[in-house]
């Protein structure tokens, strides 16, 4: 059922100063909203408390093992290897490489002990996220202030905001979110847009290098690089869409009939390859076996909670109920301290996407739309399957935190997906209620 044409003003008809305008006033919005707490100023990572950096730094020695000994390392052969954040890897390397340079040639690092300069850290980790946001929200068909709003729902209303704070702090496994998320708004953005593919791809290198389970975003990733784009007589769409679906019939020449396979889905394919291939031919080097990715050796005699839950079981289905109410039921108490509103978050792991970011519920009403494109339908049963993926995980990631911090995996591309439908006049009262509830929530509970 598509929407009216009515609901959905096309793109190309926004003035460009309402474009920049309304981005502006989003990331002044932000600033005021989250500032205080992401503090991007005080944004710090050392390589003595992130592996991945401390790999990108052997990396440049010419080495894959790292110099000292770390909690989340891999213990093999004499030598202690990272394997997690191979996407921060990267960005390490070449963010380490422009600190150096730049140190040299400009006396801008401001403390030797800083190996990634934190401006760096902040432009390569934080800042892509709001531009990601409005760019994704805008090609599926929204117009500038809806775009902003969503995005601002994004990271100040969703488990996001608490990661945000956290990667800033130097946690390698809060910055593959924040990392993965970037890389989920590309994907979502361009294969419900203008399927240009290669966004896509980098978006799944980014993703599936930072959280392993977004990797099955290659199915609608290959499904839909193969489908061929609708062309009118004149070789391009016309008219209003969403997700890059006219609203109304356009008058179209139907396409040749031809079996040749399309190029973007060899465009897809290789860069599957490259994404597959880079951290295998590194398993292979730091482990002798390239299916041996080292992870399950990172809980080797260790005796925490997290360390004994790996041991008995890494993986399975054991563990489908823990997740189940932590992303769905857990919420926390509250109480008064100080004058203030305290959430009591002790005794529970995890907490409800439902509760605490209850637009996202919207998916369910909105399903007799979404469900008719068969983009967004792809989207949405990949995001599923993740979803189901990570419960099985020995450990939920968020353990007295009031937030499921796992859901990021799935979240941003449900709220693209949905972008459409929310906004029209039925629901927008439900949406900016939302975005106020989640936005406080998120600004009261710690961190």
């Amino acid at each position: 059922m598509p929407l009216p044409s009515s609901e959905i003003p096309p793109s190309s008809c926004t003035p460009r100063w309402q474009v920049w305008g309304c981005l502006i006033l989003m990331l002044v919005g932000l600033y005021l909203i989250v500032g205080p707490k992401v503090n991007l100023s005080k944004w710090r990572v050392t390589p003595d408390g992130n592996t991945a950096l401390a790999e990108a730094l052997a990396w440049r020695n010419g080495t894959l093992a790292l110099s000292n000994d770390f909690q989340e390392d891999v213990h093999f052969n004499g030598s202690h290897y990272n394997v997690v954040g191979l996407a921060f890897v990267i960005l390490s390397y070449v963010g380490t490489s422009l600190s150096d340079w730049l140190a040299t040639y400009s006396g801008w690092q401001d403390s030797p002990h800083e190996a990634l300069h934190p401006v760096i850290f902040v432009m390569m980790v934080a800042l892509p996220l709001p531009f990601l946001g409005y760019w994704a929200f805008r090609t599926v068909g929204k117009s500038p202030p809806w775009a902003a709003v969503l995005t601002v729902y994004l990271i100040a209303g969703t488990s996001l905001r608490p990661v945000l704070t956290y990667a800033g702090e130097g946690s390698i496994y809060k910055i593959n979110h924040v990392l993965a998320v970037s890389g989920l708004l590309l994907i979502a953005g361009d294969l419900l847009g203008r399927r240009r593919i290669w966004p896509a791809v980098f978006g799944l290198a980014l993703a599936a290098w930072s959280r392993q389970m977004t990797c099955l975003y290659a199915l609608p990733l290959l499904g839909l690089a193969w489908e061929r784009r609708a062309q009118t007589a004149s070789g391009s769409q016309t008219g209003p869409t969403v997700h890059g679906e006219p609203l109304q019939p356009v008058a179209a020449m139907p396409p040749p009939h031809s079996r040749r396979i399309p190029g973007r889905f060899f465009l897809a394919l290789a860069g599957l390859v490259v994404i597959g291939g880079v951290p295998v031919t590194l398993n292979a080097l730091k482990f002798g076996n390239p299916f041996d990715t080292g992870y399950l050796r990172m809980y080797d005699e260790r005796l925490d909670k997290i360390g004994i839950d790996a041991s008995r079981q890494f993986y399975g289905p054991d563990y489908l109920l823990r997740h189940a109410k932590a992303m769905f039921w857990a919420y926390p108490e509250w109480d008064i301290r100080g004058g203030q509103l305290y959430p009591v978050t002790d005794d529970i792991e995890g907490g409800s996407i439902w509760f605490t970011s209850p637009l996202l519920l919207a998916i369910v009403p909105t399903v007799i739309h979404w469900w008719q494109d068969r983009r967004a339908r792809a989207l949405m049963l990949a995001s599923f399957l993740v979803m189901i993926a990570v419960m099985g995980y020995h450990t939920t990631g968020a353990q007295r935190a009031g937030f499921y911090r796992y859901s990021l995996d799935f979240i941003p591309v449900w709220l693209v997906v949905i972008a459409p439908y929310i906004t029209t006049r039925r629901y927008i009262p439900f949406t900016l209620a939302c975005l106020a509830y989640s936005t406080l929530y998120f600004n009261i509970i710690p961190p």
